[in-house]
């Protein structure tokens, strides 16, 4: 493509997602070119927007995120470590697809294999991890269902380590093996690897250019236009087969401000049908994340909630404190309402014995946040005169 051409390319791109003729408002209005999509708030799990969630949907290369978090888990387990020399087979560089353009007899240290996963989309790079963590790549696959279950995964089954089809060989008009999930679970697994492992996932997914000098091999990571367009992206992952669409899982950090406490948006884009589109979604939701959201902070650890009385008795007095702090996300034109619960209180009590329950939801019933209540001391011996009086009254 002329230069020229690539410029008026990315300006009507830019045009279409800035123009202030379009209303992020309302969410009706959000995603126009995705199949299925979501964005959540990673820290209190809101959907802030979804658009068919559920449907169940071929993955190409987003499975290499799974892929990546057992990598990961393995070498927190020291299973493995990130220095670990892969030799590279003929299995493994006979590959197909995107690829890290492996080798036979090479030598390559894992944690550059998962470089090479995640940033250049190495069909040939997931082999190699999975060969080298479970053996066999079928052993992996193994253990990719089992974690996407334990992870709560419940609409997801992968066939292979990095989401080619496979196709019959006797006939190769059958629809392929895929990799199947819905957007709604890989926003699961983005939240669990952020939330357990967000240093050792932003420090490669943010990557904007991997070189690794060694094998001379430098190249743009798959997912830089989203990366470059917006600073606070820090990843996930693209993907592409023709069944597939084109696909995002991404992330973006929201700095605390006047608005916002710090957190950060997760989204997936599915069955887009160009990668242009595809880059569109992505964008066109995270603006609407951050515009027409706020994370709020409604509670404080320790915070003073109020005092009780068993039966009545000033001496028999309970100093009521949240148990730790609360965040909420909250819509722009969404009022909260709170709602209280206490248990029955009865001697004794400790310290820190869970003695309510404060919930904040909107004005549809949507739970936003739930808090516990809690004793601030012991209320366990008291005199004989204050036990006569409990005696006498209701």
């Amino acid at each position: 493509m002329k230069k020229g051409a690539k410029i008026l390319l990315v300006f009507f791109i830019i045009i279409t997602i800035v123009t202030p003729t379009i209303i992020y408002g309302e969410s009706s209005n959000v995603d126009k070119f995705s199949k299925s999509s979501i964005l959540i708030d990673e820290d209190t799990n809101r959907v802030l927007y979804e658009k068919n969630p559920d449907e169940k949907r071929p993955l190409a290369s987003l499975s290499k995120m799974m892929t990546f978090l057992i990598a990961i888990e393995a070498i927190e387990n020291e299973e493995v470590k990130p220095s670990d020399i892969i030799v590279v087979d003929k299995d493994i560089a006979k590959v197909r697809g995107s690829s890290y353009h492996l080798k036979v007899g090479e030598k390559v240290p894992l944690i550059e294999l998962m470089k090479g996963l995640m940033i250049v989309s190495g069909n040939d790079a997931a082999v190699g991890i999975s060969k080298h963590i479970s053996k066999s790549e079928e052993e992996f696959v193994k253990r990719m269902n089992k974690r996407a279950k334990e992870i709560g995964m419940k609409n997801t089954s992968f066939v292979n380590c990095n989401g080619l089809p496979i196709y019959s060989l006797a006939d190769p008009k059958k629809p392929p093996k895929e990799n199947i999930s819905t957007a709604r679970d890989i926003a699961i697994l983005g939240k669990y690897m952020f939330d357990n492992y967000e240093k050792q996932v932003t420090d490669i997914t943010d990557m904007q250019v991997y070189s690794y000098e060694e094998r001379q091999f430098c190249k743009n990571n798959t997912n830089s236009a989203l990366l470059s367009s917006i600073e606070e992206v820090d990843g996930i992952k693209t993907g592409y087969t023709g069944n597939a669409g084109y696909c995002l899982a991404f992330s973006m950090k929201i700095n605390k401000d006047d608005k916002n406490e710090e957190n950060r948006l997760i989204g997936v884009t599915l069955g887009a049908n160009h990668k242009n589109k595809r880059l569109q979604a992505a964008m066109a939701m995270l603006k609407y994340g951050k515009n027409n959201f706020s994370t709020m902070k409604v509670m404080t650890k320790e915070e003073l909630i109020g005092k009780k009385y068993i039966k009545g008795l000033d001496e028999l007095e309970i100093t009521l404190e949240s148990k730790g702090d609360l965040f909420i996300v909250k819509k722009n034109d969404e009022n909260i309402n709170t709602q209280v619960t206490f248990k029955e209180l009865s001697m004794p009590i400790k310290k820190g014995d869970v003695l309510g329950v404060i919930k904040y939801y909107n004005d549809d019933g949507e739970i936003l946040g739930v808090n516990e209540i809690i004793s601030k001391k012991d209320l366990c011996d008291v005199s004989l005169k204050t036990r006569i009086k409990m005696l006498f009254v209701d």
